[in-house]
């Protein structure tokens, strides 16, 4: 009998114009823990979610246990016995432990839930799994690493056969990581076929039977632990060795770092939960700064401590030298500080407001006319200002943003931060889910707006897209686990340097 439980065979995947996964075959075996490893945009979430069912797949097969399957919702995957665990957690935190894992299932004793039962079997589930919990406890009550084994103890629950992890670690200790590794063991040797995704190459060593690796939404290939270092799978996961890297370097026009330039912004040891843990850097006039990070490596809780939008729990901020004070979002941008978010449709737009009210959003009573309303004249103004200078394809200002296309949409976002005069712009993923021509106008504006002869600005870009970050920034901060890990700047700047910085520290 084959070992093998999951095989996918030419499997593609588009959203619209993006071919997020191209032809990818390769396959899962029983009782081993299979890690799947590529930068971000790789195409690895895009396949898990095809295998749990979230999405169907264009072109190609799953086979399970042999056998061609149609995982066409998390329903169907649940019953071929595949489980996953995301990296948000979808537990309801105002039930119990033994709620949240009965959910949608509950044991009937007669008319009534066995509760008495379910308790019951709840708490012999977890104490298998290593954690001894009140199971009537709320889920709100329990530790990141609590919440994430009472989701996998949900799983089992259900006798999965396929167990995905995505992201299992990216909020836990070491010590609680540990303690995930020792079920993730456990689970292994019952013959769960356990699939890995992570960014953090010690755990992957650690935990890890065989690696299949991906860029660009193409399988490159699979190798057991034992076959591979992890200088290997770097340049592998880059696409270029460093042969090619330094030959890369010497063609590139090197951009000229100007560290005695007036620093614009400084975060002097910024705390601010287990993702920004003692963080320091410097901004300098008229820099494009650039942080880079895989997976929970803290980026955006960063910049949303520096904007203001989290708790600062200590350390400082200093703009033009002059310390700000905890005064939230509102006193950030009095500070001549602008961010345009990494999720623009949750938190950057209101979707069913037009244009001109999102561009405006940010203005406040100096939009308020003297009758004590909102000057619409001169919000149809600014926003005509805007729509023109971004070249923001609408059919006029007051066309609701939910109709733009997703480019459109994101420069009505730059420029509802660029119309309160920002000294300091933060751009957390400028250029998520828009097209090519739309980021090429996005990272125009940004050299523009610095090179501004009266009001040049400093910038900060937060981006997943490593080309990007070599391309556009002048220097280079990556983050892993919650702090700086690495600075590159002018000729050091290249993709085989930051991955080895994300990836190892």
């Amino acid at each position: 009998m084959s070992d093998v439980i999951i095989e996918f065979r030419g499997i593609h995947k588009r959203f619209g114009g993006i071919h997020a996964v191209k032809g990818v075959s390769f396959s899962i075996e029983k009782g081993e823990v299979h890690t799947i490893l590529g930068e971000n945009g790789a195409g690895k979430s895009t396949l898990m979610n095809m295998l749990s069912g979230i999405y169907t797949p264009d072109e190609g097969e799953i086979l399970y246990d042999g056998e061609a399957v149609q995982i066409t919702n998390p329903y169907r995957a649940k019953e071929l016995g595949i489980s996953t665990v995301f990296q948000e957690l979808k537990l309801c935190p105002n039930l119990t432990v033994v709620q949240n894992i009965f959910l949608g299932r509950e044991r009937m004793k007669g008319f009534r839930p066995d509760w008495r039962g379910m308790t019951r079997e709840a708490s012999e589930k977890l104490e298998e799994l290593g954690l001894n919990i009140d199971v009537t406890k709320r889920v709100m009550e329990l530790s990141a690493a609590q919440r994430q084994l009472v989701e996998i103890a949900r799983a089992m629950f259900i006798h999965s056969r396929v167990l995905i992890l995505d992201e299992p670690t990216s909020s836990l200790t070491y010590e609680e990581a540990d303690r995930l590794f020792g079920t993730v063991r456990m689970l292994k040797e019952q013959g769960v076929a356990v699939i890995f995704i992570s960014h953090r190459m010690q755990e992957v060593f650690e935990i890890s039977d065989r690696i299949s690796i991906m860029r660009n939404g193409e399988y490159l290939a699979t190798y057991h632990i034992e076959e591979v270092s992890p200088q290997e799978i770097v340049s592998l996961i880059s696409g270029k060795d460093r042969e090619q890297m330094e030959l890369e370097i010497s063609k590139k026009t090197v951009k000229v770092f100007e560290k005695d330039a007036p620093v614009a912004l400084e975060a002097r040891s910024l705390c601010s939960g287990p993702l920004v843990q003692n963080v320091s850097f410097q901004l300098y006039e008229r820099e494009i700064l650039g942080f880079y990070g895989l997976q929970g490596a803290g980026r955006t809780e960063l910049m949303e401590t520096v904007f203001g939008l989290r708790e600062t729990e200590s350390g400082e901020l200093l703009v033009d030298g002059a310390v700000c004070g905890r005064t939230g979002a509102g006193g950030r941008m009095k500070n001549g500080i602008a961010m345009v978010p990494e999720d623009r449709k949750r938190v950057g737009l209101f979707m069913n407001y037009d244009v001109m009210n999102n561009i405006c959003a940010m203005h406040g009573r100096d939009l308020v006319s003297k009758t004590g309303m909102l000057d619409k004249k001169r919000m149809g103004e600014i926003a005509e200002t805007f729509t023109k200078q971004l070249h923001i394809r609408t059919d006029g200002v007051g066309q609701m943003v939910k109709d733009l296309s997703g480019g459109n949409q994101q420069k009505v976002v730059i420029s509802k931060c660029l119309s309160i005069g920002p000294k300091i712009l933060i751009m957390d993923e400028p250029t998520r889910g828009v097209d090519v021509g739309a980021k090429t106008e996005i990272f125009q504006l940004l050299h523009e707006l610095r090179n501004d002869p009266e009001r040049p600005m400093s910038i900060i870009v937060v981006s997943s897209e490593l080309s990007e970050v070599v391309a556009e920034c002048d220097r280079v901060l990556v983050m892993r686990q919650g702090r700086i890990v690495g600075e590159l700047k002018n000729e050091e700047i290249n993709k085989d340097a930051i991955l080895q910085y994300a990836f190892n520290g």
